[in-house]
């Protein structure tokens, strides 16, 4: 079974509605790069289960919680 992300742009005061649900990498890269002040958060799918991966974008660049 292939693993399968979705993106979720969120900022620091965004309401839920403000939030973006992203489903193709290259655009979530491209959101990211015209909303650098906020980062796009990657969600991993694992038996239907979407989980946050702890890593995200920002700028453009992949950046990995620790």
């Amino acid at each position: 079974m292939s693993e399968k992300n979705v993106y979720m742009l969120v900022g620091d005061h965004f309401e839920w509605e403000d939030m973006k649900i992203i489903t193709d990498k290259e655009i979530a890269i491209e959101i990211s790069k015209k909303f650098p002040k906020h980062r796009v958060e990657i969600f991993t799918e694992y038996n239907g289960i979407f989980s946050p991966a702890y890593n995200f974008l920002k700028n453009g660049k992949l950046y990995t919680e620790v």
